[in-house]
Parts: structure tokens; sequence; C-alpha cells
């Protein structure tokens, strides 16, 4: 596992706001962080911006935001920066205007009263490091794809029906159904929300300890970056919670209430959700999908969803091949293809990596080790990556994910 340091400064005085660290061993000394930043500041007053650099055993990555606030992340040798890493620290900018507000984050003069607001936001940025070193414990791709991770449950309808009437109830068009911060169910607004805001949303929850309800304020960092919403969250079962997004109305005792009258009817519904995990695909369509699987990540750009499995076939349980390898083998390919290789096929966020010419767009991609082979397939608006033994013919790759993506996208309507 590799090593992730996040260093935040303030950007006119080179002062740290705060490290982060995930990962073995310990973040660069701030002698050396200091030294570089020292030639960031120099090179802007000579009208040149660094945007990366490397030293013998470390890549860094610079993003300077509204002039205020310097992000710079570090990653050990093994891994080289790309432009992915570019997203990941506008990412980690919009955590904290997430819990700040831009406005408080960026004209604030008092640099100690400043690093105390931007505490709160460390849960959320430690979960941002670790799913970039691909901790075990964190094997999401939201960070890479942009969109919201989900859940493909057996009864959508149902769930979606119950969701909209609850959300009506409490006078909130935003409102959403998560289990261990992956969307179950959203409104039409929840999911007319920004790439960053669906990917962040979910993760505040999951990395927040919540009883039985929560009233948090919050800022979408597209949508309302100076102007808070209350983001109210009531747990339904063990694993499932409705979240809304409200004003100054309704009160917290309000929605709870609400809430029990609503979700009462479709408890044996909600309670079936959780079987879904680790999977996170409704039995009906893991039963159709060929034992040679071993994980994969479907991604739709219109919709702004993503899936992931790495919990398919036996071979999860092998030491060689466990979870964590195959969602780093995954993410790996991900940075590797995405935007270098295949063009995303709808409207991804607006810094989204592309070095394609517009007269070749290839539609398929190939990844093979001498531990697994990656398999890749667009089809507009999706793009699939399926993990597969290293053993296994590509010719017969090439087959099983044309038949998995047909799994996941015919019909009248579509799975994801």
């Amino acid at each position: 596992m590799a090593a992730c340091t996040l260093v935040g400064l303030a950007a006119s005085s080179g002062v740290p706001l705060f490290v982060r660290h995930a990962g073995p061993g310990k973040p660069p000394a701030y002698a050396l962080i200091g030294s570089l930043n020292g030639v960031h500041v120099f090179g802007e007053s000579h009208g040149v911006t660094l945007c990366s650099t490397r030293t013998k055993n470390s890549s860094f990555t610079w993003r300077t935001y509204h002039d205020s606030i310097r992000l710079v992340l570090i990653r050990g040798s093994e891994v080289v920066a790309d432009s992915c890493d570019s997203r990941l620290l506008d990412l980690m900018f919009a955590s904290l205007v997430l819990l700040l507000g831009l406005d408080n984050l960026t004209s604030g003069t008092n640099i100690e009263r400043l690093k105390r607001d931007i505490r709160p936001s460390y849960l959320l940025l430690d979960e941002l490091l670790s799913r970039a070193v691909n901790s075990s414990d964190n094997l999401g791709f939201s960070h890479l794809t942009g969109c919201a991770e989900c859940v493909i449950p057996p009864d959508q309808h149902i769930l979606q029906s119950e969701l909209e009437k609850y959300a009506e109830g409490v006078e909130s068009s935003c409102a959403c159904v998560m289990m261990n911060g992956q969307v179950v169910s959203g409104t039409r607004s929840f999911w007319s929300l920004s790439h960053t805001e669906l990917v962040l949303l979910p993760l505040l929850v999951a990395t927040n300890t919540f009883s039985a309800a929560r009233d948090l304020p919050i800022y979408l960092p597209d949508k309302s970056p100076n102007v808070p919403f209350r983001m109210l969250v009531v747990k339904l079962t063990g694993h499932v919670y409705a979240i809304t997004l409200c004003g100054p109305t309704p009160t917290l005792t309000e929605i709870i209430r609400s809430a029990s009258s609503s979700w009462a009817p479709v408890y044996q519904v909600l309670e079936s959700i959780t079987t879904l995990l680790p999977w996170n695909i409704a039995p009906g369509l893991l039963s159709q999908i060929d034992h040679s699987v071993i994980g994969l990540l479907l991604v739709n750009y219109d919709h702004k969803k993503c899936v992931s499995c790495v919990h398919l076939s036996e071979e999860s349980r092998s030491p060689s091949l466990n979870t964590a390898k195959k969602s780093a083998a995954l993410q790996a390919v991900y940075r590797s293809v995405i935007g270098p290789l295949l063009q995303p096929p709808a409207v991804p966020p607006d810094d989204f990596p592309s070095r394609l010419h517009p007269d070749h767009v290839p539609l398929e991609s190939y990844v093979s080790t001498d531990s697994y082979k990656v398999y890749v397939m667009q089809s507009s608006p999706y793009h699939l990556l399926i993990l597969y033994p290293p053993a296994l013919p590509i010719q017969i790759a090439r087959k099983v994910t044309l038949r998995t993506l047909n799994v996941f996208t015919k019909g009248k309507v579509p799975k994801l």
C-alpha cells in the first residue's frame, strides 16, 4: 500500500494549516515541503505555475484555490502523479468548502482560527486519502469516476416511490436513501447535484457517526458555496439512512416523526437491502454474471452513478488476490485507461483528463499482468471494467465483458 500525504498551506504566507497522512511511514518533513513551496511562490512571481514535481522518493501535485488555500498531495515514489491527483485535490478542497463555506474558508485572516475551523473536515479528508492509497477499509471508486457510489436493489421502484412521498412530506426536493455511504435511491433534484457534490455527500454520511438522527449544516460546493443547507439524516435500519437537504424547516423532531410513519410500511424492503452487502448488486443480476468475473466497476456518466463489486467468486478469498488487491487493480487500470485512452462517453466533470485526438476514439481496451486481466468496454454512456484471473484467454474475456454489459444495460429500464 502506497503512502499519501495531504498538506494545506496558506497561499500567501506558506504557513501550514494541516497535514493528513495515510499509508505506511511518516509524512515528508515540513522543511522539504517548505522548500518546494518556496519554489512554487518563486515560479508564480515569474508567471510560472508549478503543477507537479518529483523528488527521489516522492511525487508532489500542487493546486492553489482562490489565491488563498494551497493544497499539496504527496505520493510515495511507486506512484507517479497524474491528472487524477489534480481531481482528487479538487475534491479535497470541495470537502473544506462543504463544511466551512467558501467565504469562511478563503476570506479569513486569522490563521489560528482557520486551523481550528478546518478540523471537522479531517474525517472526510482522511477518507479520501484512504481511498487514494487503496486501504482495505475503503474500496470505493467515486473519487476517480466523479460519480456517486450506488447499490442496485431488487425493489428499486418501491423505494423510489416511497422516497418521493417522504421528500414531499418534509418539503424537500433533494433526498436520497443511503446504505454504508452508497446511494440506493435518490430524487430527481438529488441527481441534479454536481459530480463533486454527489461524491462528497455520501462520503460525509459514511464518515460521521449518527445515532438515530442528525441535523448537520453543510454548503454545496457548486450549487451553494456560501449559503448553508441543513442535511437531515435519519437512521431507518442498522445500515440504511434517509437523507434530506432542507432550509430552516422542518425541525429534526418533525423529520424523525415523518420518517417513522413514511417508512414503516416498507420496513421489510429496507431490511432486505442489507442482504446486498458486500456485492451491491441485486441477486437477480448477480446470478447472471459469469463465474470467471472476479471483480467489476460499472460507470454511467449520464446518470452520475457507479457500482462496484470486488467480492465475486471463490478466488476473492485467496490471499494472492484479496479484495484490496482487486480494488487496486481496477483503480490502476481506470487511472491509466479512462481519459488517456478511452474518452468518457458522456459529460464528465469539467476537468476530466483526456488526451485523445477527436478523430480516433477507441471503444475497448485490456490490461494483462501476471496477477490479473482487466477488460474495459465503452458503450455510451457506460464504462465497464471487469477483472479476470490471469489465465483467462483475452477473447473469452471480451465475450464475457460484452455479455455482462448487456445484463446491466439491456431492457426497458437501465439497471444503473
